[in-house]
C-alpha cells in the first residue's frame, strides 16, 4: 500500500474532468453544465422543442420554443460568462394554438423578430408566421406583434406571410431593415421571401417571393440561409433525390429577389444542413452525408464542407472534413446540425448521432480564411464530447463569450434543457503535444476512439465494475444506478473499488475521482461535499473535505483475464480506502475514470454509502511492534504518531524508532538511555507541551478516536516514516508530517 497524502486542497469546482489550463489546448470541450454530468438546466419539465436561442446582452439571452400543448413561448435567461450559473427571467406564451421551426434574430438593440410555423386553422401543417417582441436588458420581454395579442394590452396581431405553410424557417438580416426568409412550402418546395421590419419590431411588410426548387428530403429537412455580404445569401438545402444543393440569391434594395448559382456539394445524400459564414468570401456548412452502394444507403457519416463565394456569387468547394462515421442507414448519424463560430478560426458543432436514443455531441474545428478544416476534438477523433447520453434533438447553440457557449435542446422526456461549454483557445494552445499529435491514424492505432469504462469491457458488460467493501453493485450499466445501500461504521477501513476498462491498455487510464457525501435527490458531483481525485500517473492524491469526515488512499492494480475466458483481457482495479471519523448519512457515490486524452465516464451510484456511529465492541490489541522507522527521533517534532483506542480511553501512541509507546508514559520522567538497543525498546519524550501534541488531542476530541488494525491497513506497517496526521485547529484543515527531517 503506497503513502498517505493527506494534502487537502481546496480546489474550485469545475466540470468532473479536473484538468487544468495546461491541458486545455485550443478546441478542447469542457461540460460546465450538462446531463453527462448530471447538472444541466431544465428550463422547461412539460416541452422544450424547435429551439431557437439568442445572445440579448452580454449576459441575458433569449429563447423561442414550442413548449406545453406544442404552444409558443419565449423565455429569457441570465447565463454566466463562465457558464456556471443560468437563472430563467421572464416567459411570456406568444401562440396558444402552435408553435413550428422558430427561427428568432436580433433587430435592433432591444427588438427581436421571430419566425415560425403556427396554426393554419387545422390544414395539416403549420402557417407561416412573424412576430416581434423587445426584450430589455434585465430580460423583460414585451410583445409587440403576436399571435396571443389579446393577453397583452400593448400587443397587435402578429404577420401570417404565408397562409399554406411556413416551415423549417431561417431568417437572416441583409440590410438596413431588410430581412431574408427560407422555408418549406407545401411540404415540396422550398421559399425564399424578403420582409421590412422596422426598429421597434411594429412594422412588417412583405416585399418579394421567390419559389426555389422541389426538395426531396422527407423527415430530413433541415436547411439553413446566411448571409454572404450586403446583397447577397446563400442557402443549403436537400435537393432533387435528396442530393446536397447550395444556392446564391441577390438581394436588391428594394427586397427583389434574384437566383444566382447553384452547386451541387453531395451527390449521394445531403441533409440536415446548417450554415455559417467563415469569413466575408467563405462559408461552412455541416450536415448529414451517406455512403451508397448498389443504389442503397450503406451508413451515415456527418461531414463539413467550405466554400468560396467569389464576386459573381459563383461557389467553388474549399475542403471537406467527415467528422463522425459509421452508422447505420436506419439510425442516421450527425443529425440537427448547429454549427458556430466562437473566435477567428474556432468552429463548435453540436448534433446528434441519429441513433434510437439520439445522443448529444458537441466537437470542435478550426477553419483558416481558405477553407481548410482541422478536426480538433471530433467523434472519428475519439475526443470530442457526448454531452446528453439520454436524448437531444432541436438544439440552437450560441455564443455566450470568448471560450463559453450554450446550448438549448429537447432532452429526456422532450423536456428543454440548457448546457453550457467551455471551449479551449489559443491561449492555452498545447498543441505541440505528445497527445494532441496522435490525431491523425485509425481507431486503436494512435487515436483514442473511446471512453474509458467501469460499466464494460469492449462490448461486453463488467459485472463486477463497482463495489464498496467487496459488495458488488449489479446495476451498474446506467447513469444513474440504484443498489441497496452499504452501510459501515467509523473507524472501519472502508474500500471503494472501480474496475476500469480501456480500449488502449490499463496504463493509459491517468485520472479518477471518486465523489461522496452527496445528498441531494438527484446526484451531482457539484454538490459533493468530498471527493478524492487520484493522479494515477504521479502516484498522488487530493482530498476536498469540506465536513472533515474521513481519511483516504488510493492505490491501482492491473488485473488480466479476471473472469478466465479472455487472457488478452486487462482491467486497473482503483481502490479507494477510507477510514470515517464522523458520521455520514446516506450518500450517493460518483466514479470517473478519465484517460490520457481526457475521455471518460463518469457513473453515480445513488444512496451507495451510509457512515453511522457504532460502537466498537471489540477492540484487538494494538501491535507493539510496527516496521522501524529510518530514523532516531531527537527532538519533539521528529515523532510519528499513532491514533488509537484503547478499551473506552482514548491513548495516543508514538511510533518511536519501530515502537509504539503510549503518550502517557511518554510524559513520565524520562528515565537514563544507557543503550541504543535500549533506546530502540522505548524511547521517551516530554511532549505533552508541543504544539502536535496539543494538536493530537484537539483532533481525537473533535473527530473519534481510530481503529488501530484499519489505521494499520490504510497506512501500511513499511511507511511509518511517511505517516501524516489529518488534524485540526478548529479553523481550518491542516496537514502535519511529523518527520520533518525527511
Amino acid at each position: 500500500m503506497r503513502a498517505i497524502f493527506f494534502v487537502l486542497l481546496l480546489l474550485p469546482f469545475v466540470i468532473p474532468v479536473l484538468v487544468d489550463d495546461a491541458f486545455a489546448a485550443k478546441g478542447d470541450i469542457t461540460a460546465v453544465r450538462a446531463q453527462s454530468s448530471g447538472n444541466n438546466f431544465e428550463y422547461d419539465d412539460a416541452d422544450g422543442l424547435y429551439n431557437s436561442l439568442v445572445q440579448v446582452d452580454s449576459d441575458t439571452f433569449a429563447l423561442a420554443y414550442r413548449g406545453t400543448d406544442a404552444d409558443g413561448f419565449i423565455s429569457t435567461f441570465n447565463i454566466s460568462s463562465d457558464g456556471t450559473t443560468i437563472t430563467k427571467v421572464h416567459t411570456i406564451e406568444h401562440d396558444t394554438e402552435f408553435a413550428w421551426d422558430n427561427s428568432l434574430i436580433k433587430v435592433d438593440s432591444d427588438t427581436f423578430a421571430l419566425a415560425y410555423g403556427g396554426d393554419n386553422g387545422g390544414f395539416g401543417r403549420p402557417a407561416g408566421f412573424i412576430s416581434t417582441f423587445t426584450i430589455d436588458s434585465d430580460g423583460t420581454i414585451t410583445p409587440i406583434r403576436i399571435q396571443n395579442h389579446a393577453a397583452f394590452a400593448s400587443a397587435s396581431a402578429n404577420l401570417e406571410h404565408d397562409t399554406n405553410e411556413g416551415s423549417v424557417n431561417s431568417l437572416v438580416h441583409v440590410n438596413d431593415d431588410t430581412y431574408a426568409l427560407s422555408y418549406e412550402r407545401n411540404g415540396l418546395f422550398l421559399q425564399i421571401a424578403t420582409f421590412t421590419i422596422s426598429s421597434d419590431g411594429a412594422t412588417i411588410t412583405e416585399l418579394d417571393q421567390l419559389n426555389q426548387d422541389a426538395t426531396n428530403c422527407n423527415d430530413k429537412q433541415l436547411q439553413s440561409l446566411v448571409k454572404v455580404d450586403s446583397d447577397t445569401v446563400v442557402r443549403a438545402y436537400c435537393g432533387s433525390g435528396g442530393d446536397g444543393f447550395l444556392r446564391t440569391f441577390s438581394i436588391a434594395e428594394n427586397g427583389d429577389i434574384t437566383k444566382k448559382s447553384t452547386y451541387e456539394f453531395d451527390t449521394s445524400q445531403g441533409t440536415e444542413h446548417f450554415l455559417v459564414q467563415v469569413d466575408s468570401d467563405t462559408i461552412a456548412v455541416a450536415y448529414e452525408s451517406a455512403e451508397v452502394s448498389g443504389g442503397s444507403v450503406t451508413e451515415r457519416n456527418g461531414v463539413i464542407k467550405t466554400f468560396t463565394i467569389n464576386s459573381s456569387d459563383e461557389i467553388s468547394e474549399a475542403d471537406s472534413l467527415e467528422h463522425h462515421s459509421g452508422n447505420t442507414p436506419s439510425t442516421g448519424n450527425a443529425e440537427d446540425n448547429f454549427l458556430v463560430k466562437v473566435d477567428s478560426d474556432t468552429f463548435v458543432l453540436a448534433y446528434d448521432d441519429g441513433s434510437a436514443g439520439n445522443d448529444g455531441f458537441i466537437s470542435t474545428f478550426t477553419i483558416d480564411s481558405d477553407g481548410t478544416i482541422t478536426g480538433l476534438r471530433t467523434a472519428n477523433g475519439g475526443d470530442n464530447l457526448e454531452h446528453d447520453t439520454s436524448h437531444s434533438t432541436n438544439r440552437s447553440l450560441v455564443k455566450v463569450d470568448s471560450n463559453t457557449v450554450a446550448l438549448a435542446y429537447g432532452g429526456t422526456d422532450l423536456d428543454g434543457f440548457i448546457s453550457t461549454f467551455t471551449i479551449g483557445d489559443a491561449s492555452t494552445d498545447d498543441s505541440t503535444s505528445t497527445e494532441s499529435k496522435k490525431r491523425s491514424g485509425a481507431c486503436g492505432f494512435d487515436r483514442d476512439c473511446t471512453a474509458p469504462r467501469i460499466t464494460k469491457h469492449g462490448i461486453s458488460e463488467t459485472p463486477d465494475g463497482f463495489s464498496i467493501n467487496n459488495v458488488i453493485f449489479e446495476e451498474n450499466q446506467k447513469f444513474y444506478n440504484e443498489n441497496p445501500t452499504v452501510e459501515i461504521g467509523i473507524g472501519e477501513l472502508t474500500t471503494i473499488k472501480a474496475r476500469a476498462w480501456e480500449n488502449m491498455g490499463p496504463e493509459k487510464i491517468f485520472l479518477a475521482i471518486a465523489y461522496l457525501d452527496m445528498q441531494e435527490a438527484k446526484p451531482n458531483w457539484q454538490d459533493s461535499e468530498a471527493y478524492i481525485e487520484y493522479d494515477i500517473r504521479n502516484d498522488s492524491i487530493t482530498i476536498h473535505d469540506e465536513n472533515k469526515l474521513f481519511l483516504a488512499q488510493a492505490s491501482t492494480e492491473i488485473v488480466k483475464d479476471p473472469y478466465g475466458d479472455n487472457q488478452g483481457l486487462e482491467f486497473l482495479d482503483i481502490t479507494f480506502s477510507l477510514m470515517f471519523t464522523k458520521p455520514m448519512e446516506t450518500s450517493h457515490v460518483a466514479i470517473q475514470v478519465v484517460d490520457h486524452i481526457r475521455n471518460y465516464e463518469l457513473v453515480y451510484f445513488k444512496d451507495a454509502l451510509k457512515v453511522v456511529d457504532r460502537p466498537i465492541s471489540e477492540m484487538p490489541e494494538f501491535p507493539g511492534k510496527i516496521e522501524k522507522a529510518n530514523t532516531t527521533p531527537k527532538h519533539d517534532e521528529d515523532i510519528h504518531f499513532v491514533l488509537a483506542v484503547n478499551g473506552t480511553e482514548d491513548t495516543i501512541f508514538a511510533a518511536v524508532d519501530g515502537h509504539a509507546i503510549p503518550i502517557e508514559e511518554m510524559n513520565k520522567e524520562e528515565p537514563k538511555i544507557e543503550t541504543p538497543e535500549e533506546r530502540d525498546a522505548r524511547y521517551h519524550l516530554k511532549v505533552k507541551q508541543s504544539d502536535q501534541y496539543e494538536r493530537l488531542l484537539e483532533y481525537i476530541a473533535e473527530s473519534q478516536a481510530l481503529h488501530p488494525e484499519a489505521w494499520d491497513k490504510i497506512v501500511g506497517t513499511d511507511n511509518v516514516s511517511n505517516q501524516m496526521e489529518h488534524v485540526t485547529d478548529g479553523t481550518k484543515t491542516n496537514v502535519i508530517k511529523n518527520d520533518r527531517r525527511r
